[in-house]
């Protein structure tokens, strides 16, 4: 036989097969060959015919023999998808007299319940097919392309490591050149201390040498994953697709772990994940193909991909970032397009918990930027730039806006008693017995309502959250989680955030605790569990 394979089994034999088995001859399986969709009743395959031995030297269970024995009824089984995978991933497991008993037994089932598959001609054909694409996974070029790149992932992973072992020494290098000085330029632009030259030139100079090595050492990994792909892809011509889709991918690792553009930052090298991330898909795929299973056929190389999804945090901190140099100086002009931005960005603060991680980009923070940015507008623009913020949604980002406005200035000018104004009458026009005025308040509803007692008094705010309250106990709810306070926890080994909490460790002077205490009594009263936690907080903080 050399390296050739026996001929696949015969039409006839498969129908013989399917006529004398019922379902999978794994023991402890009891999936049916077909299954019957649950809307058409159609019969889907969900099976496959394996060798005991098999048809390919050097495949599970090797053994030669005459052509018709090796596909004949008696060297052929029939088993689930997931377990006629198993034996031949696996043959050590599954050796030859094992799957013989698992084949008498099968046929004893058969004898004992008369129930099987008969099969046409056609589905018999169809069988034949996936079968012969399951088969030839099996092959040995299929299985050494897998171990190759396998190889091909761990050898570029572990040069990768030397490249961004010099990255992060340039990193702590910057860091602590950095720290050194810390000065602003009369812009307000934030101004940094970079590394001398001869201090930077060594460390360029050891990315390089890693990654000449790193070259060095993927070129024969990838050369040799290459060769069994071109093997693999004269086989089973069904799966050349995503044959030429890996082959990208390893040419894609090569060009990565030979290239650096992280600069000084190691979490900056985002293309060498990005190229191990499409060899592993397109391995996957590749597999998948072979086994017959629904792929999505791989775009060609002409194909624009679709770019990353902005990291939203990431693009905030960004945005703020530009603002800053107009909290720093007094003389900036006015930039309407940033402060239109920064004043809509509130919306996205919002949503992050006053705590100390979000302390730089929280709704506050936002707020006073977008306040800074219009520092030096026009008294007109300003009181447009007013009435406009009143207008915004959430209600919480609009009463920061007015907040800050109102904290800007002379007290007496027209622009800071506008906010102070449009603030009461925000206060004032709000429905807070409506439970969707609380909708998207409910991070940040807590400031919101201290800003309103400024301007107003803590009476007059928990007098009126009262009367909501008695008009509408389904208030109950959103009023406790949205005036709660917030509480970061940190690893105590690590210092690092693990979550958030929302908590009543003091109560503010406008809640009405009140109300509170006699809806709390009142059993049909909410009795989720973080508004019961809330509630004993709140209670608890106020006795």
């Amino acid at each position: 036989m050399a390296d050739a394979a026996y001929p696949p089994p015969t039409e006839s034999t498969v129908r013989r097969l399917y006529a004398s088995a019922f379902r999978c001859a794994h023991p402890d399986c009891s999936r049916p060959l077909y299954k019957l969709t649950d809307d058409t009743g159609d019969r889907v395959l969900n099976s496959r015919v394996a060798h005991i031995h098999a048809r390919r030297k050097g495949g599970p269970r090797w053994l030669e023999m005459p052509a018709e024995a090796n596909r004949s009824f008696e060297n052929l089984l029939l088993l689930c998808i997931e377990h006629a995978y198993e034996i031949d991933e696996t043959p050590e497991r599954f050796p030859a007299d094992t799957l013989r008993d698992w084949k008498a037994a099968q046929l004893a089932e058969y004898d004992r319940l008369q129930r099987s598959w008969p099969i046409s001609d056609d589905e018999a054909a169809e069988v034949l097919d996936a079968s012969e694409m399951f088969d030839s996974l099996h092959a040995p070029s299929t299985v050494e392309l897998v171990r190759r790149i396998e190889a091909l992932r761990l050898i570029a992973e572990r040069t990768r490591r030397d490249t961004r072992a010099w990255a992060g020494r340039w990193q702590q290098l910057k860091e602590h050149v950095g720290r050194a000085m810390t000065a602003w330029d009369e812009d307000g632009n934030l101004l940094y201390a970079e590394p001398a030259e001869v201090e930077v030139r060594p460390i360029r100079d050891g990315i390089r040498a890693a990654l000449a090595t790193a070259r060095t050492e993927v070129t024969p990994a990838a050369e040799a994953a290459q060769v069994e792909l071109a093997a693999v892809r004269v086989t089973r011509t069904q799966v050349k697709p995503w044959c030429d889709a890996l082959d990208r991918a390893i040419a894609g690792v090569i060009e990565a772990a030979s290239t650096w553009t992280g600069g000084h930052d190691p979490a900056a090298d985002t293309a060498f994940d990005a190229a191990l991330s499409a060899l592993n898909a397109s391995i996957a795929d590749l597999v998948r193909a072979s086994r017959g299973e629904p792929v999505p056929m791989p775009k060609p190389p002409s194909m624009v991909s679709e770019p990353a999804p902005a990291d939203p945090l990431a693009e905030h901190r960004k945005l703020l970032d530009k603002a800053r140099p107009f909290h720093r100086v007094d003389h900036r002009a006015y930039d309407p397009e940033l402060r239109e931005r920064v004043a809509e960005a509130s919306r996205y603060a919002a949503s992050l918990p006053p705590t100390m991680s979000f302390l730089g980009v929280g709704v506050d923070t936002t707020a006073a930027l977008a306040v800074a940015v219009a520092g030096n507008a026009d008294e007109s623009d300003l009181l447009k730039l007013i009435e406009r913020d009143r207008q915004r949604l959430p209600l919480c980002a609009a009463a920061t806006l007015l907040q800050e406005t109102a904290r800007h200035g002379d007290e007496e000018s027209a622009p800071v008693v506008a906010a102070r104004e449009e603030l009461r009458r925000l206060w004032w026009e709000t429905d807070w017995a409506d439970e969707t005025t609380w909708i998207d308040n409910d991070v940040n509803g807590r400031s919101m309502m201290y800003a309103f007692a400024r301007v107003t008094s803590d009476d007059e705010v928990r007098d009126r959250l009262t009367q909501a309250l008695k008009s509408n106990p389904g208030l109950l709810g959103p009023l406790v989680i949205s005036c709660a306070g917030w509480a970061e926890n940190l690893d105590w080994r690590t210092w690092a955030t693990v979550g958030f909490d929302r908590r009543y460790c003091e109560i503010p002077p406008w809640l009405p605790t009140k109300a509170l205490k006699a809806l709390a009594d009142d059993p049909a009263s909410d009795d989720q569990e973080l508004l019961d936690a809330l509630l004993r907080s709140a209670l608890d903080a106020s006795d």
